[in-house]
C-alpha cells in the first residue's frame, strides 16, 4: 500500500479526537486597569470623532465635485482624490477609535480589540507611506526632468 509521501508501506489511519475530551484552555489575555482604560477610552473617542469629521470633509469634497460637474461639467479630479482620501481614512480612523473604545469597555477581549485597532491605523499608515512614496518618485523625476532640460 503507498503512503501520503509515495514510498509503500501500512498506511497510518487518523487518529480520531476524544468526544469528551475538553478543549485546550483559553490564554487569558492582558487586561488593562483602569487608568489604563480611561487613557484608550478617551484616545478612541477622539479618534472616532476626527474620523467621522474627516468623513463629513470628504463629503463635502464631493458634493463640490458634483456641483462643479453641474455647473461647468468640468471633471475636477483634485476634488475627486481629496474626497476618497478624506473618506477613506476618515472611516480607517473612526473604526481604530471605535476599537480602542471597546478595548477600555470590554473585559477579557483588550488584545483582541486592540489589535484590531492597530490594523485599522496600519492601514492608514499604509496609504499615507503609499502616497509619500509616489510623491517623492515623481519630485525625483520632476527635478531630474527640470535639470537636464536646462
Amino acid at each position: 500500500m503507498a503512503t501520503a509521501s509515495g514510498g509503500v508501506g501500512p498506511a497510518t489511519p487518523p487518529i480520531p479526537a476524544e468526544v469528551g475530551a475538553p478543549a485546550a484552555p483559553a490564554r487569558p489575555e492582558y487586561e488593562f486597569n483602569e487608568a489604563e482604560d480611561r487613557i484608550i477610552l478617551d484616545l478612541g473617542s477622539k479618534m472616532s470623532f476626527v474620523g467621522l469629521f474627516m468623513v463629513g470633509i470628504g463629503l463635502c469634497f464631493a458634493v463640490s465635485a458634483v456641483q462643479r460637474w453641474s455647473r461647468f461639467q468640468e471633471f475636477e479630479v483634485g476634488l475627486l482624490f481629496l474626497t476618497m482620501l478624506f473618506m477613506v481614512f476618515g472611516v480607517w480612523t473612526h473604526r481604530a477609535g471605535r476599537d480602542f473604545g471597546r478595548v477600555a469597555e470590554s473585559r477579557g477581549r483588550d488584545v483582541a480589540h486592540l489589535m484590531s485597532a492597530l490594523s485599522s491605523l496600519l492601514n492608514c499608515y499604509r496609504l499615507i507611506y503609499l502616497i509619500f512614496f509616489v510623491g517623492l518618485i515623481f519630485a525625483l523625476i520632476q527635478l531630474a526632468a527640470t535639470n537636464l532640460g536646462g
